[in-house]
């Protein structure tokens, strides 16, 4: 049995960062692109908790679609450039990172939720309610 609550912050971020499950923190999270297991190969752990489950990623998108474009928004602003070309980059930087972050916000949020909530994670298949 695995013990999601055993995990340390240093140890979860860099699962987190290699994109592993959040309960184990060895499985892989994605099979291919835009394509997730269902269940973690490792622990058999069923990512999507409840219907709707992964809305809570498109926050952690968010922080890191802002996170990755400011400083390059401050570095353009600061160095003088027009608002025309800050826009044309930050747009063109969040296109080119949605892939990225898409992978990363989902595995984000399921490790944010096992952190503040290990106990709904000890079960391989979500309770029903």
């Amino acid at each position: 049995m695995h013990d999601p609550g055993s995990h340390g912050v240093f140890k979860r971020v860099g699962a987190a960062l290699a994109l592993r499950c959040p309960r184990c923190c060895k499985g892989a999270v994605w099979r291919a692109p835009f394509r997730m297991h269902r269940a973690c190969p490792v622990c058999e752990l069923v990512y999507e908790r409840e219907p709707g489950y992964f809305t809570g990623a498109m926050y952690a998108s968010y922080f890191i679609g802002i996170f990755v474009t400011i400083p390059v928004w401050f570095t353009m602003l600061f160095s003088g450039a027009a608002l025309a070309p800050i826009l044309i980059v930050a747009i063109g930087m969040v296109v080119a990172l949605t892939p990225v972050s898409f992978h990363y916000s989902r595995v984000f949020w399921m490790h944010i939720d096992c952190y503040f909530n290990p106990k709904t994670f000890e079960a391989t298949e979500p309770s029903s309610v």
